[in-house]
């Protein structure tokens, strides 16, 4: 089984779900870290886990290994990365541990990567009303292979969907992943805010598109720049050759 998505592009996603709610908002369900990068010989790594609500929660947890193509992200069950437990019932301001464990011992060939899903169970009440809102985590992972860590290698361009649409499209040709938030366009070495905050995630040999709220004439004549894998300063997007 495969699941599909379009947009991956937070940590955090709030779900509505049709089922009943009491006058109280449902148990506040928080993870930390909220992203993970696993050294080659390291064999597991923590995940926390907290309910800040009022009442009981039911957490599920679960790992699916995180691939890309045709600018979307495939997520697909596997036994690589286990999570210990899966499944866990917080009470009221109890916090837990959640071990994260490699299956397989050793450095990777290649960088791997992952999605660690964190799911509230919702508790059905015919008793409650309305609607019952609950929280959904998806965590990345990354396990790096031996040696020195493997950098991502980027190229972007606009892409126009029409008069008013224009989309981000960034290709990664290097063999590590890349994280790209606060992008900007550069223009006569002026730097103007495009997109704050995280913008999403490519990984190595592939590319992905993100719609951008300015319209295409906006974005012309510059190049853009953006903050990569956590990076302080933004840094330049050379531009994507034209196809051959």
């Amino acid at each position: 089984m495969v699941l599909r998505t379009d947009r991956w592009l937070r940590t955090l996603a709030w779900i509505a779900l049709a089922l009943p709610l009491s006058p109280c908002l449902a148990a506040s369900l928080q993870v930390s870290p909220t992203q993970f990068e696993l050294r080659p010989e390291q064999k597991a790594e923590a995940l926390w886990i907290s309910n800040s609500g009022t009442e009981t929660v039911q957490v599920q947890v679960r790992v699916f290994q995180w691939q890309q193509a045709d600018g979307r992200d495939q997520l697909t069950p596997t036994q690589a990365l286990l999570p210990s437990p899966p499944m866990q019932a917080l009470a009221a301001g109890q916090r837990q541990l959640i071990r994260l464990v490699r299956a397989e011992e050793g450095a990777p060939a290649t960088q791997q990567a992952y999605r660690v899903i964190v799911d509230e169970i919702p508790a059905y009440d015919p008793t409650r009303q309305g609607m019952q809102f609950v929280l959904r985590y998806s965590i990345p992972v990354v396990v790096q292979p031996a040696g020195k860590p493997p950098e991502p290698l980027l190229s972007a361009r606009l892409v126009e969907a029409g008069a008013a649409q224009a989309q981000l499209e960034v290709s990664n040709s290097g063999q590590g992943q890349a994280q790209i938030a606060d992008l900007g366009l550069v223009v006569r070495g002026h730097r103007t805010p495009v997109m704050d905050g995280l913008v999403g995630y490519v990984l190595p040999g592939q590319t992905m598109r993100w719609p951008l709220q300015q319209p295409p004439a906006q974005l012309q004549g510059g190049t853009f720049s953006a903050r990569i894998n956590g990076g302080s300063e933004p840094i330049p997007l050379p531009a994507t050759p034209p196809a051959r």
